[in-house]
């Protein structure tokens, strides 16, 4: 039986997606999900709560996705960048997000525009350190100014292809041109020196943002207390293996990362299917977020 959280979770996106978040209301939250109002706010304080999960939900899905293209492809590789653009932009279109980030932006609520700003802050940021992958560390003070232009000229891209065309937008093409446009004007901006969005002043929001330190006794916990869960489960033998695999693997004095990113997409893949896929991927955008530290670290 799915966790009784992750059912709000679902039918919350289903019902934003399907109503719009200005006319879905807690009551047709606690209908969908079948739960009476002390459950609901016992796991959220308010709709807009409800809200941030649903997209903290998505943007780990994605955080995984990008992670996984990357293993046993070079950082440098601008086509490996679009790669993953693709397969996140896809992870949106599947669950049919970009309606509800229009309708969000357009709202009058100070506590929706700091949601949503905190979810885009984060893309922002994580394309901002591609871009320092791919570009290197003449560019690194514009970057993040890179990144913004890149998203907008997406955004724009694609609206006007959609409603010129009326047909849904070849995505590579346009992540494509949107790279294309940045990297033209990255030389002119290095050469000029002209920067509108200080990288020191951004780098404050960035610390805001940043995840606590995760450590490797945590990840053992999460991961031992999921293996005794799926234990008593009728599962795929492969879930289970892999499951203890990882545990065991975290259980080493230092554990391997090579070992570790092999691993983390099959892992992942196998509870797909599942009702525990959510939970896997929670495991296994922590497991990520702990490689980066430890890569972090050894720099």
């Amino acid at each position: 039986m799915k966790d009784r959280k992750q059912i709000v979770i679902e039918s919350t996106l289903q019902l934003f997606t399907e109503k719009g978040y200005q006319h879905t209301s807690v009551q047709d939250i606690l209908d969908k999900a079948n739960i009476s109002k002390g459950t609901f706010y016992n796991y959220f304080s308010s709709k807009n709560e409800c809200l941030k999960a649903v997209l903290e939900q998505n943007r780990q899905e994605r955080n995984v996705l990008k992670e996984e293209i990357l293993v046993g492809k070079k950082k440098d590789d601008v086509d490996v960048l679009i790669e993953q653009l693709i397969a996140t932009l896809k992870i949106k279109e599947k669950y049919n997000l970009m309606p509800l980030f229009r309708e969000i932006s357009f709202l009058h609520d100070e506590e929706l525009q700091e949601i949503l700003a905190e979810h885009r802050f984060h893309e922002i940021t994580w394309l901002k350190n591609r871009f320092y992958d791919i570009y290197g560390e003449e560019g690194k003070h514009y970057y993040y100014e890179c990144a913004v232009v890149f998203f907008g000229t997406f955004q724009y891209l694609s609206f006007y292809w959609n409603l010129a065309t009326n047909m849904t937008i070849d995505l590579k093409k346009v992540v494509t041109r949107s790279l294309k446009y940045v990297e033209s004007f990255l030389p002119e901006m290095i050469k000029s020196g002209e920067i509108l969005l200080e990288p020191q002043e951004m780098f404050l929001l960035e610390k805001d943002l940043a995840y606590k330190s995760i450590t490797s006794k945590e990840i053992q916990e999460k991961l031992e207390k999921f293996c005794k869960k799926i234990s008593t489960i009728e599962l795929p033998q492969k879930s289970l293996e892999l499951s203890s695999l990882l545990l065991d693997e975290m259980k080493r004095e230092t554990p391997r990362m090579s070992v570790l990113e092999i691993m983390l997409q099959p892992f992942r893949a196998s509870f797909a299917e599942t009702i525990y896929k959510y939970e896997a991927e929670e495991i296994a955008n922590l497991f990520w977020l702990f490689m980066k530290m430890k890569t972090a670290s050894h720099k």
